[in-house]
Order: C-alpha cells, then structure tokens, then sequence
C-alpha cells in the first residue's frame, strides 16, 4: 500500500512538474515574442526615413529632392528612377546627369538633403512628359530600405520658387559687396578732392 502512495505521489509530482516546465517555456516564448516586437518598434521609430519631394529652385530649375525625415543617418543611398521617366525627358543635360547617378551613393543625414536637378522651366512645357517615378534604397545599422516614389507633374498646382539657405546667404553677401563699393567710391571721390584741393594749395 505504502508503494502505491509513493507511486502516486511521485506521478503527480512528475506530472506537476512537466505542468510547471510546459508553462515556463510557454511564458519564456510569449517574452521572446514580446521583446522581439519591443525590439521591432524600437527599429521602426528609430531607422531613417527618405521622401521625395518635387521642388522648384531659383525660377529657373526643377528638381527632385530626398530629405531624410527619420531618427538616424542612411547609408548607401541610390535612387534608381525609371526608364520611361528619363526616355520623356527631352533635355539632354539633365536626362545625361540622372542617368549618371544609378550606381553612386550617397549619405544623408538626419534633417538633411540631397537634390538632383531634372529639368528647366521647358520640363513642365514638354507635353510629352511622364508621371516621376522610381525607387530610393538605403541601408541603416544593417537593415536595407526600399521606398518608391512617384509624382505626377501634371497634376502639381502652380509652383512657388523658394529661396535656399544658401541663395539667402549669397544675397546678403551682394548686399555687403554693393555696401563696400559704394564706400570704396565714397573713398576714392574723397581722395580725389583731397589730392585736388592739395594740388591747388600748392599753385598758390
């Protein structure tokens, strides 16, 4: 009798602890899934994120311009735009210059830019022209990026030329030159009456 007693309590104890160890590795896995989607935000709100944006610079020149939006640097970026873009494009300096860019890379900063120039005023007049497309890709902390853009010119409202920072600058620099040649003319009127009063002095 006792035997039996024994060989029940250890069964249930057995049984007991494969419930204890089933329920361990249950809540181990349910803390793996856990820390691996804390891990998986934590990496989507802290990657970098590039956009596209059409701009319209100096009255004079359209271009397509990356800004990284996100919370860390991106790599190795490259912009792959699509053929049947660059085939409608019928200024060859510009089409030339973007073909030139498939295989280079850059790096972009947080809240920083990178602008490639696609055309002059003659691009929104060219009734050929189709829709901006193609696709950016970027590395950060070992991950690959793919983001595509496409941007219909057509459908774009009237554009507004915005002056840039270093347009802003360049200004206030013209500014300065044109204040410092008017005072080197102020200078160069004064010693010329100076040498004139001078020279009348000397006739005297």
């Amino acid at each position: 009798m006792a035997e039996w007693i024994l060989i029940i309590i250890t069964s249930v104890y057995t049984i007991a602890t494969i419930a204890i160890c089933f329920s361990n590795y249950r809540s181990a896995k349910a803390m793996r899934a856990q820390v691996a989607e804390m891990k998986r935000q934590y990496d989507e709100e802290n990657r970098p994120r590039i956009a596209a944006e059409l701009i319209y610079e100096r009255k004079m020149v359209y271009s397509l311009r990356l800004i990284n939006h996100g919370k860390r640097i991106a790599t190795n970026v490259s912009v792959a735009f699509e053929q049947s873009f660059l085939d409608s494009l019928k200024e060859y300096e510009f089409r030339s210059a973007l073909e030139g860019q498939k295989d280079r890379m850059c790096i972009i900063g947080i809240g920083q830019e990178y602008i490639f120039p696609i055309g002059s005023n003659e691009l929104r007049k060219n009734p050929d022209q189709v829709t901006i497309s193609g696709n950016i890709t970027y590395f950060s902390g070992g991950e690959k990026y793919d983001e595509s853009f496409m941007i219909d010119f057509g459908a774009y409202a009237t554009f507004f030329s915005m002056d840039s920072d270093t347009d802003r600058y360049q200004k206030k620099m013209d500014a300065q030159t044109e204040e410092l040649r008017k005072i080197s003319a102020a200078l160069t009127s004064m010693s010329s009456k100076a040498n004139s009063v001078e020279v009348m002095n000397e006739d005297i």
